[in-house]
């Protein structure tokens, strides 16, 4: 395969050397100083560069005499004619800035400034130039460059060192730089095809990046935008209510055309907008470039401090095509006393408007990595690669793929797991793990520091986990996996023993086999309503032991498979022995004179008499998710879900087998509409799930096999959970054996409504709000509304949330506070 790639490199780089040239050359200022991501095209066509941040550039054109446009924001734009021979050509080009010629009229207080003329033509266009392509095809570079601007020298008391050669004596490196070359299909409205022609990633030849064109679409003609909430683009429909504009001045380019500089300001900084420059041809009313930048307050996304972003259009087809040429993102962020900054600059060149493609083309893959593309030569990059190395980024090329073919060999590996593997007697106490690192083999013990736990039947207890994992590929897709677990609880002097056993077949088709067994203890409801943890701190503080558990002797084997893209299949057996347990400790911390314990049975908390017989229950799980026009990601023996905009339909059947002395008989069916995500602009985003179910056979059930709900009697909540569960729902009171009905609403204003209020913008508060409801058909409906604050926190430490409740059931109100935190 090696061989292959270098004998089509080859011959590529012939053919190329006979028909072409390259113009090499660095773009300057008046000044002397270089002009980083300035544009370079031949007149005429979409093939062009960009210059690095050193002002450099490369251009592979025909040989012959051709017309070089140079374009930078805010300079004059240049046009060189340059004969193209035999040799490569050096050129040094000097640009001027451009000479904005100020608006002759004074703007009094009371008027408007002659920039609202301009937006308000390209508003009423915007939709024009949206539409104006129905498809079009090109060829897209992309460079990413990641470095750390400053890194301190321990985190959370560690010792950081140099991060593996990645930084230098100031505390600077990169950490990431790659580079893509792919060919971008467009269709409206929002239909891609990208196929990655080659790739390559600093030290790791089996990565292939997360340059990807289509996600880097920030198409300014949409109203929004999505980075972390919908920015509104400076000439969206409803941008004048979030906007000031101010007319800096005008010029003309080399073809005639009329350019307003405009300022965009917003009106306020906690909105969802950009600040910067955007340039309007006069008549034509389209976008020639923009210089726009993003800070932290208008993304709300934790550690991310401002991002930056570049376009520049050049004209496509004639009268009126315009088409993105080059697109700068640049972001500066920082974390824990960690600062970094990111570059990613893309290339768009050779387009083809309205291409002829075949039929069903655009299909639901929208990304195809092609088998070979992480295998390209270092010559084929020499040749092809349109913006130059920097000095930094070539020494980090060959450092640090140097350094992978000795971190990858067997002698460094073995060297490296010698010494990580030595055994310490503080293991015992703290975890300790074992490698193998060639054979990509590594075993593990927990600490049973971490696990240890109370509640009133087992009393203080916890575990000592293991982990065996095997992996048989470079990109981790096969893999085995088998985790023993032994616990053993204080109280009731009980060792149990249980063990799970994974296959991972591939990551095309998702399948897995997964064998389990042993004895346990579980909650009545499988989901587990309340964590252990939540449980033991009100146990032994309130003695309000809510979590409720049984033991079983079991056996199970599961599959999950995607049957077909948007269709997957998950399916169980268990056989199991179910125990009934009580409690056999009245052990706490307080209140122990004041307040008795509840019982361990679910379904009368006052009777210490076992909930139910023991018995067996043979128990089918089947279910089938369907995702219309379900939208994924080839790579090479991979694939990754992109996601839909229709929500998920899931399927669930379960069945209480009366066979091989099972002593349960039922079936239930439900039908779920999970996590449906839908935006609301500046408004935010709603999510909801519905499910609605019902028992068609209640012959033989025991309260385990009842549809139990996830509710919460405590004040801590799981922010990550209340797409399905409730806030003050009872656990086991609403436990149904026939019909019910479930539904969840929450909706994130984002910044729509707090940003508004200067005490609280500043902040960085998001306000929620929603709905849950729940009808069985032996209780009345209840409802629980709620209003909340999420994103508290400092920093980019904004794990909590809180939220008001108003609880409603059988004419009865409740209100109270749930402090979420999502960990």
């Amino acid at each position: 395969m090696k061989t292959k790639i270098v004998l089509l490199s080859a011959i590529l780089f012939f053919s190329m050397s006979i028909l072409t040239a390259q113009v090499n050359g660095r773009i300057l200022d008046q000044n002397g100083e270089p002009l980083p991501f300035a544009s370079v095209y031949v007149k005429g066509t979409s093939r062009g560069t960009t210059s690095n941040v050193e002002g450099r550039f490369t251009l592979n054109v025909d040989k012959g005499v051709h017309e070089l446009v140079f374009q930078y924001i805010g300079y004059k734009q240049l046009i060189k004619e340059v004969a193209v021979g035999d040799q490569a050509l050096e050129l040094e080009v000097v640009m001027e800035e451009e000479a904005v010629k100020l608006a002759e009229v004074v703007v009094r207080a009371d008027q408007e400034d002659p920039a609202y003329r301009v937006i308000r033509e390209a508003i009423a266009k915007r939709k024009y130039f949206l539409d104006l392509v129905d498809t079009y095809s090109c060829d897209v570079y992309i460079k990413g460059n990641i470095k750390f601007l400053n890194a301190p020298e321990k985190f959370l008391g560690q010792e950081i060192g140099d991060m593996d050669g990645n930084l230098d004596s100031n505390r600077q490196g990169i950490i990431y730089l790659s580079e893509s070359e792919a060919k971008l299909y467009f269709k409206q409205p929002d239909k891609y095809k990208e196929i990655m022609k080659s790739t390559k990633v600093s030290g790791n030849d089996n990565g292939f990046g997360f340059n990807q064109a289509s996600e880097m679409d920030f198409n300014l003609y949409r109203n929004y935008a999505l980075y972390n909430r919908q920015i509104i683009s400076p000439i969206a429909s409803n941008a004048l209510g979030y906007y000031r504009y101010r007319l800096e001045g005008t010029f003309f380019d080399q073809e005639g055309h009329m350019i307003n500089k405009i300022e965009v300001i917003p009106k306020r900084s906690e909105d969802p907008v950009y600040k910067g420059y955007i340039y309007i041809i006069e008549d034509v009313w389209n976008i020639q470039s923009v210089d726009l930048t993003l800070m932290s307050g208008a993304m709300k996304i934790p550690g991310l401090d401002s991002l930056m972003i570049q376009q520049q259009y050049l004209p496509v087809e004639e009268p009126d095509v315009w088409r993105i040429f080059s697109q700068t993102i640049d972001f500066q962020a920082g974390l824990f006393g960690f600062k970094l900054r990111g570059t990613f600059t893309a290339i768009y060149s050779d387009y083809e408007i309205e291409p002829e493609v075949p039929k069903g083309f655009f299909d639901n893959e929208i990304f195809l990595v092609e088998e070979e593309a992480n295998e390209r030569t270092l010559d084929y990059w020499k040749e092809v690669r349109p913006i130059p190395l920097t000095e930094e980024e070539s020494i980090d090329y060959v450092r640090k793929d140097s350094l992978q073919e000795i971190r990858q060999s067997k002698p460094y590996l073995d060297s490296v797991d010698q010494k990580n593997n030595r055994f310490k007697p503080l293991d015992l106490l703290f975890g300790y793990n074992y490698q193998r690192s060639y054979r990509k083999e590594y075993f593990s013990f927990g600490s049973p520091l971490t696990t240890i736990q109370f509640n009133t039947v087992q009393g203080w207890n916890g575990n000592l986990d293991f982990a065996y994992r095997r992996f048989y590929d470079d990109y981790s897709m096969r893999w085995f996996s088998v985790s023993p677990r032994i616990n053993y609880g204080f109280s009731d002097r009980q060792l149990r023993v249980s063990a799970s056993v994974i296959y991972n077949f591939n990551r095309t088709k998702f399948t897995r086999l997964t064998l389990a067994g042993g004895r346990t203890t579980v909650q009545y409801n499988s989901v587990n309503p309340i964590s252990p943890t939540v449980n033991t701190q009100f146990t032994l503080w309130f003695r309000d032991n809510y979590m409720k558990i049984y033991e079983k002797e079991f056996l199970s084997a599961g599959l999950n498979h995607e049957i077909s893209n948007g269709i997957y299949f998950t399916g169980s057996v268990e056989y199991a022995r179910r125990k009934a347990l009580t409690n056999t400790t009245d052990y706490s911390w307080r209140l122990r004179d004041e307040i008795e314990y509840s019982s361990n049975n679910p379904i009368d908390p006052d009777s210490f008499e076992a909930a139910f017989n023991p018995h067996q229950a043979l128990v089918l799980n089947l279910a089938l998710r369907f995702r219309l026009n379900q939208r994924y990601s080839n790579f090479p023996g991979r694939k990754y879900i992109e996601g839909s905009k229709w929500p998920d339909l899931w399927l669930v059947y379960k069945k209480g087998v009366a066979a091989l002395g099972s002593d349960v008989n039922y079936d239930r069916l439900a039908v779920q509409i999970r996590d449906y995500y839908i935006p609301a602009g500046v408004w935010g985003r709603s999510v909801f799930r519905l499910e609605a179910g019902k028992f068609l056979n209640n012959t033989e059930m025991e309260f385990i096999d009842y549809e139990h709900f996830n509710g919460n009697q405590t004040s801590i909540g799981y922010p990550a959970r209340y797409n399905s569960s409730f806030f003050k729902l009872p656990y086991y009171d609403f436990s149904t054996q026939d019909a019910y009905l479930e539904l969840h609403v929450q909706h994130y204003f984002e910044g729509f409504v707090l940003d508004k209020l200067p005490a609280i913008r500043k902040l960085g508060w998001m306000m929620v709000a929603g709905v849950k409801y729940l009808k069985t058909s032996e209780q009345p409906g209840y409802t629980e509304w709620s209003v909340g604050i999420d994103n508290i926190g400092i920093g980019p430490l904004r794990i909590f949330r809180v939220d008001g409740v108003l609880q409603s059931f059988n004419n009865d109100l409740d209100f109270g506070l749930i402090f979420g935190i999502k960990l």
